[in-house]
């Protein structure tokens, strides 16, 4: 690169810079769209019909928006389906239910909601959030976490008010159907729809998501040749089934994958795991004395009192007996997807990767420890000082999570290292990675879960929630709004590099983002001090 255009492209990336500082509030406060003014938009109009959303600080947000149908009733364990229209002007403002689930503080800030049954099977909407200004603008797709279980897009700290603003893009963020209601594989439910007999509803929700961005997004002044989908956790994991699916080809051009990793199960074991909740409905009910006799009654049971059977059950008793089961993922079925996760994928695209240093200590310490997430809750805000040890039954117990959480730390990091690896190896997409090692919160949170899962996730959307209570509530005691804020910043630059042009070193004010490919080295993110 000649020196004059190297000199224009410092200058223009140090002006994006002053622009993203501009855009900050001076200190973070939780969700900007729940703490500011509100006018109304003008109106909007979709396939489906029109809407009127909000208007706050240069950002226009448009919430519960239908994507799909609700699945309910016959259309309960059923592919999506279009959204029917809608008379009038359908009001924007507010978000759309929860998908059933049982609550827990990564669903919701309401410690009422916690440990019981929570939101509904109508749940296929989507928000939106945009520049007032925004004409063909690049797109961005979030898909929440919560191990396929748990979430919902209304969650304050994926308010998408900040990214929007500071990305210059439009920002969308989904629900999608969650535990046995977003993925079921028995054969009694099976019709003529390929998409239906995969049972992959929670993966088939999000193309559907995809698919109304493509036909839609551009009311909005999206860009629907320059779509990234950002996922975190299991919705990382969703991602990596999206790019092998050939469903989903052409609804992305990018991805951003935060803390997941490819899996792989097979139809087999989806099976035995749907088994598992039906066995769990069929003792509730005493149809059968224990789990071992349940196939004798499948060999006995008709396809069609069976499906009957499960179509009668309310969302509560579908939930409540899929408590404790871990859920499968998208196996290959041929139709939605057709790849394993060790091979070339189906849709390779340019791809981001993040990780934590720690992502295994939190994922294991609601599993491990003697408090229930209410419990847990008022740890985060009690802010006092207790011995780690007290949140297990024993100091044998709080070894052994110790030790776990190093050993499956040490596995999931490893498995984040084998997923780039088989992308750039098999597919040939560009890949860039970063680690983020900021742990500057105080004790013993810092030596119980350090540089956690999901603690990144504040940084990229920008909502630390200072003031308001909720799961992070532990983790900024120490910090300043100018530290994090900073932090924050170097993880804009690379995702406006990125959704803009594929490389997150697109403006070399930012940080230095090696190709993994070429160098097998990640941007490493810290402010510890």
């Amino acid at each position: 690169m000649d020196g004059l255009s190297y000199f224009l492209r410092s200058l223009f990336s140090a002006l994006v810079l002053l622009a993203v500082a501009d855009a900050i509030a001076t200190e973070d406060s939780g969700s900007a769209t729940a703490s500011t003014s509100r006018d109304y938009t003008s109106v909007i109009h979709t396939a489906a019909g029109q809407l009127r959303g909000f208007s706050a600080s240069g950002v226009e947000g448009f919430l519960g928006i239908p994507y799909a149908a609700p699945p309910v009733a016959d259309l309960r364990w059923q592919a999506p389906r279009d959204a029917s229209p809608w008379q009038g002007v359908l009001d924007a403002t507010r978000f759309g239910s929860a998908c059933a689930q049982f609550g827990n503080f990564y669903t919701s800030n309401e410690p009422e909601t916690f440990e019981q049954p929570y939101g509904s099977e109508d749940c296929l909407y989507l928000n939106v959030w945009k520049p007032a200004s925004a004409e063909k603008r690049p797109v961005l797709v979030f898909i929440h976490g919560g191990s396929a279980v748990h979430g919902a897009a209304s969650l304050p700290l994926y308010d998408g008010q900040r990214l929007a603003k500071e990305l210059d893009v439009v920002f969308v963020s989904i629900n999608y159907r969650l535990g046995f209601l977003g993925n079921l594989h028995l054969a009694a439910l099976h019709n003529d729809d390929p998409s239906t007999n995969s049972g992959h509803f929670a993966l088939l929700d999000q193309i559907k998501a995809l698919e109304w961005v493509q036909g839609s997004i551009g009311r909005f002044g999206g860009d629907t040749d320059n779509v990234t989908v950002m996922g975190h956790s299991a919705g990382c994991a969703s991602i990596w089934s999206l790019m092998s699916s050939p469903l989903a080809s052409g609804t992305f051009h990018k991805a951003i994958c935060l803390s997941g990793i490819p899996l792989e199960n097979t139809a087999s074991q989806q099976r035995d795991t749907s088994h598992r909740l039906l066995a769990n409905l069929l003792l509730k009910d005493k149809l059968i004395n224990s789990a071992e006799a349940l196939p004798d009654y499948l060999n006995v049971q008709k396809a069609g009192e069976l499906r009957e059977y499960l179509y009668l059950k309310t969302t509560e008793e579908i939930t409540a007996a899929g408590q404790g089961i871990t859920m499968t993922s998208n196996a290959v079925d041929g139709h939605v997807v057709t790849t394993e996760a060790s091979e070339a994928v189906v849709n390779p695209v340019p791809t981001l990767m993040g990780q934590t240093l720690d992502e295994a200590p939190l994922l294991l310490l609601h599993g491990m420890a003697n408090r229930r997430y209410s419990g847990l809750w008022e740890l985060i805000h009690c802010d006092c000082e207790f011995e780690p040890r007290t949140l297990f039954d024993s100091r044998y117990q709080y070894a052994r999570f110790k030790l776990s959480a190093w050993v499956v730390n040490r596995i999931l990091l490893g498995k984040v290292d084998d997923g780039a690896d088989m992308l750039s190896r098999y597919s040939g997409a560009p890949v860039y990675r970063y680690s983020f090692e900021w742990k500057n919160m105080p004790e013993p949170w810092r030596s119980l879960v350090g540089a956690y899962h999901g603690v990144d996730i504040p940084f990229v959307f920008g909502n630390f929630g200072i003031g308001s209570r909720n799961f992070t509530h532990f983790t900024w005691p120490l910090s300043s709004g100018e530290e994090r804020e900073a932090l924050h910043r170097q993880l804009m630059l690379g995702f406006k590099g990125f959704v803009e042009s594929g490389d997150p070193s697109h403006y070399p004010a930012g940080l230095r983002w090696p190709s993994w490919a070429e160098y097998r080295e990640m941007a490493v993110i810290s402010g510890d001090r």
